[in-house]
């Protein structure tokens, strides 16, 4: 259920040009419960709220951590900027939770674009702290980014992913140098390329609209089922 939680800056760091992750500790209440895939709604100001993905797992319950894209520059992106280590804010917390998985043994998907993937970080660390019935069934996320500099979590991926054969994920950037081994292009299209027997898969999108869009009309083209489609409108 949600509730209203004071929270403390436990660390803000840059980690690319234009993203940061900053790390709430809980005051009060001093831990939280929620499904990974869910959010938390920040009080920026009187009238300003913004609704965040929270990017840690439900195992980690005394700390929250986003990913905030700051790029925009609004009051949002203001906000963060200006927080320090020490600094006290208000949130409502958990909301939503669209893109939590469904518990079935089918294949699950993610597709994310930029900062969308913060909910699949917190899913996909949840998922193989589950037991081993859940590892069992295949996970497999596309990311979908512009350039090598906005690459982040590739180590934590590659890590999970050498713990865990049934997890692969892929990274794609649609504005590579010359230089770049992984995927090229745009997320949409390499993700139908590469998915097989998608009418027994489950789809988690999260990211811009256009991707949204996108992927699920052709999905739909593809006789995947619309409850087997869940969807997360990130920016």
């Amino acid at each position: 259920m949600a509730q209203k939680i004071t929270l403390e800056v436990a660390k803000k760091e840059q980690v690319t040009e234009k993203v940061y992750f900053v790390t709430f500790r809980l005051v009060t209440p001093s831990s939280i419960d929620f499904r990974a895939g869910q959010n938390m709604m920040l009080m920026i100001s009187p009238g300003i709220n913004r609704t965040m993905s929270i990017a840690s797992p439900p195992s980690q319950n005394q700390e929250l951590l986003i990913v905030h894209d700051v790029s925009p520059m609004g009051p949002g992106s203001q906000w963060t900027l200006g927080l320090k280590v020490g600094d006290r804010a208000t949130i409502v917390a958990p909301t939503g939770g669209a893109l939590s998985f469904i518990q079935s043994p089918r294949k699950k998907v993610m597709v994310a674009t930029g900062t969308g993937v913060a909910p699949f970080h917190a899913m996909v660390l949840d998922y193989f702290n589950a037991g081993t019935s859940a590892q069992q069934t295949p996970l497999v996320l596309y990311w979908g980014l512009r350039y090598e500099q906005d690459v982040y979590w590739k180590e934590e991926f590659d890590r999970v992913s050498s713990l865990h054969p049934t997890f692969i994920w892929h990274l794609i950037l649609s504005r590579p140098t010359e230089v770049w081994q992984g995927g090229r292009g745009h997320v949409t299209e390499y993700v139908l390329e590469t998915e097989k027997d998608m009418e027994h898969t489950e789809f988690y999108l999260c990211g811009n609209k256009t991707m949204i869009e996108e992927v699920r009309e052709a999905l739909l083209t593809k006789n995947v089922p619309k409850e087997q489609i869940k969807t997360e409108l990130f920016y």
